[in-house]
């Protein structure tokens, strides 16, 4: 009965607004940090990144002296954020098999841009896990700079 409502939901926010191109029910795969994970879309592995979330880097990478400048952090406290926000989204998906994904992109790294949405099983409520990682995770709004990767579909 839980399925149905969460579906029902999403098919009645879908029809309501529709920015998006794409859409996806995905199966959770593993988080390979506090805006990206895995999941398993159209029978393959596909790296899904939360849009508009720039949480903490995890360890070392490009992003990592965009954000020491940007947030005025050093490298030690960034990878500390970045890990609390990486646990904060594997806690929050993992009793969780499947999520929605509605997309228009993919970024530069070929990632698919996302807004994902869960079920809350407590509440039976929809929850914006991009929005959620924002006001919960310890995650920022994405800031374009020019060192980011242009997006491309």
């Amino acid at each position: 009965m839980r399925k149905i409502v969460f579906y029902a939901i999403l098919l009645a926010n879908f029809m309501v607004t529709n920015a998006f191109a794409y859409e996806y029910i995905a199966t959770i795969i593993n988080v390979a940090d506090g805006d990206t994970f895995t999941a398993f879309v159209h029978n393959e592995n596909t790296k899904i990144r939360l849009i508009g979330v720039d949480c903490y880097e995890t360890k070392m990478n490009k992003r990592a002296p965009i954000q020491k400048k940007l947030y005025n952090l050093p490298y030690t406290e960034i990878f500390k954020l970045g890990k609390q926000s990486k646990k904060k989204l594997k806690n929050l998906l993992q009793n969780h098999r499947y999520v929605h994904v509605k997309w228009n992109e993919r970024d530069g790294y070929g990632r698919i841009l996302g807004q994902v949405l869960i079920d809350d099983i407590k509440s039976a409520e929809i929850i914006d896990v991009n929005q959620y990682m924002l006001e919960h995770g310890g995650c920022n709004k994405f800031v374009k700079t020019s060192k980011s990767k242009k997006n491309k579909k």
